[in-house]
């Protein structure tokens, strides 16, 4: 009957299991090891607290003069507050010297909403800081639109005054040609109604002097044009005047809505003693089967012993 024999070099799980016993002392103490000064080391750690805002940003339908007209992107300002996070112009803002050490923003353009995280050595700093950082992007955005309405208001202003210059230009024209139409002419029923089926209005058509009544009538719409835009220029030279009452505006329009506020942490954000301590256990205990099969296969082996009958020497 013939035996089936097992090659010298194919592995079994005894062999494995006999490694692991033999090296049991670091495939079980590495992890127990690693473990207990994780721990150690995460409740000796200076604690960490962090305090999140959501805001969300929208602006109302609301204008006045055409002050809130054309405005920059609402989206665009918040993304631009969030990439503000490694200048000195926030760091000057917020007080310190690196803003990414102790906030951060996000803003989630689906949604409108800006995420304000702000952290702390305690609870009460932490929430002081989320509070910081509300009102300096508040700040901000309400600077940035307020800017972007007074640059309306100098255009709306500076396209009023060349209107008025248009319209002051032709009312001097007119008011030629009115010199040298004659204001007394015959009524002609003929040219009166070629006029009227031209489209032309029937006050002007049926009048003594069709031309004459047509100057004086865009004389009229002209003088009332141009109080008008004197009217209008003077209402924004006042806006112009009074920087308050665009802010006031700017800010009705600008509606921030904080869905959450800031509050003070019940508890720590890090370090997270029982994460760290499992995640360094499983890592310890890895780490600890891998040393095991390389040392084992690393280690001297003993000389094989030879089996057999030996060769007998012929007397």
């Amino acid at each position: 009957m013939k035996e089936t024999v097992t090659s010298p070099d194919e592995i079994t799980l005894r062999d494995l299991y006999l490694v692991l016993k033999r090296n049991k002392h670091l495939v079980l103490g590495l992890p127990l090891l690693l473990a207990a000064l994780t721990l150690v080391g995460s409740l000796l750690w200076p604690k960490t607290y962090t305090s999140q805002v959501v805001v969300s940003l929208s602006l109302a339908n609301q204008s006045s003069q055409g002050l809130l007209n054309n405005l920059p992107s609402l989206a665009g300002l918040a993304q631009g507050f969030v990439d503000l996070q490694q200048t000195r112009l926030l760091a000057n803002q917020l007080g310190v010297d690196d803003p990414t050490r102790y906030y951060r923003a996000r803003f989630d353009e689906k949604r409108g909403l800006l995420f304000l995280t702000a952290q702390g050595s305690t609870a009460a700093e932490a929430e002081e800081r989320a509070n910081r950082i509300l009102q300096v992007a508040r700040s901000y955005l309400e600077r940035n639109l307020l800017e972007g309405a007074q640059a309306n208001l100098r255009a709306a202003q500076t396209q009023a005054r060349l209107d008025l210059q248009a319209a002051r230009d032709a009312l001097k024209s007119i008011q030629v040609e009115l010199s040298r139409a004659p204001d007394l002419a015959v009524s002609n029923g003929t040219l009166a109604a070629g006029l009227e089926a031209r489209g032309t209005d029937p006050q002007v058509a049926r009048s003594a002097s069709p031309a004459y009544t047509s100057l004086s009538l865009d004389e009229s719409r002209l003088r009332s044009q141009i109080a008008q835009l004197e009217a209008r220029i003077t209402t924004l030279n006042d806006f112009l005047r009074q920087p308050q009452a665009i802010r006031q505006l700017v800010s009705q329009a600008l509606l921030v809505q904080v869905l959450v506020p800031p509050a003070e942490p019940l508890r720590h954000s890090f370090p997270r003693p029982l994460l760290f301590t499992v995640v360094a256990g499983v890592l310890g205990f890895m780490i600890g089967v891998l040393w095991a099969f390389v040392a084992e296969a690393i280690r001297p082996q003993p000389a094989a012993v030879a089996s057999g009958p030996e060769a007998v020497g012929v007397r």
